[in-house]
């Protein structure tokens, strides 16, 4: 049967309305190409590319390395802010679409760097959320995320490895030493987690990135677990201080 032709809808950010979700114009103004940090995905055009930059000096992220599809900046705070508050997980796939654009074309720049062999990912699991969290909002949007875009990548997605016992505490108005101390010991692996993770690469799927505690905290679980390796897939990613 041949597909039917999309209906025009209004774009995301303009409102004009096109074929497509985000309009190409939008995409080329608000998505222009912004040279990050392999470790931390951070703004940041390095002298050498297997360099990091020197927010990942101190610390120094317990992951391997990040993909960020955009900077959490506007238009796409108000959007992303949308989909994580505003009861609006149809934003998930178009928003999965950016993200796994963003982490085939890292994977394609790195196919020639022999520091990466080893690193092809197993596994893509999301950062969980927990049930207080999950009854507010009536799903976890990094577990939307993930499942799209490893649909996308044609990679395995597991939501129930990884699990966040108890009260979620607030993390927005926290300071990165406040965050790191909240966040520590709120993750754990299922049973079954801990067997699927030992000996592989994991991707861990989250909206935002920001001082990097939930990550380093989920890829220090991972790793007494016995995984092989840890990245970070996150939509987008708060720019440094002073960044323009």
């Amino acid at each position: 049967m041949p597909r039917l032709p999309r209906l025009p809808s209004p774009c995301l950010l303009c409102q004009r309305w096109q074929h497509q979700p985000l309009c190409d114009t939008c995409l080329r103004r608000w998505r222009p190409e912004v040279h990050r940090c392999g470790r931390c995905a951070s703004p940041w055009r390095p002298a050498l590319p297997h360099l990091a930059c020197p927010h990942c000096e101190d610390p120094c992220p317990e992951f391997d390395r990040a993909i960020a599809a955009l900077d959490y900046v506007p238009p796409w705070r108000h959007l992303i802010t949308r989909f994580k508050f505003g009861q609006w997980p149809a934003l998930g796939p178009v928003l999965a679409g950016l993200l796994g654009e963003a982490v085939q074309a890292r994977q394609a720049a790195a196919a020639t760097q022999p520091m990466n062999a080893g690193m092809a990912v197993d596994l893509v699991l999301p950062v969980p959320v927990s049930a207080e969290r999950l009854r507010e909002r009536g799903y976890n949007q990094a577990g939307v995320l993930a499942r799209h875009t490893a649909r996308a990548l044609h990679l395995p997605m597991r939501d129930n490895l990884l699990v966040r016992p108890g009260q979620a505490a607030r993390l927005a108005t926290l300071d990165a030493t406040e965050r790191r101390l909240a966040i520590r010991g709120s993750f754990a692996l299922t049973a079954e987690g801990t067997q699927a993770v030992r000996g592989r690469h994991i991707a861990l799927v989250d909206d935002v990135l920001t001082t990097g505690a939930t990550l380093d905290e989920l890829s220090r679980l991972l790793r007494q677990a016995g995984a092989r390796g840890v990245s970070a897939w996150v939509l987008a990613r708060t720019p440094p201080p002073g960044w323009r």
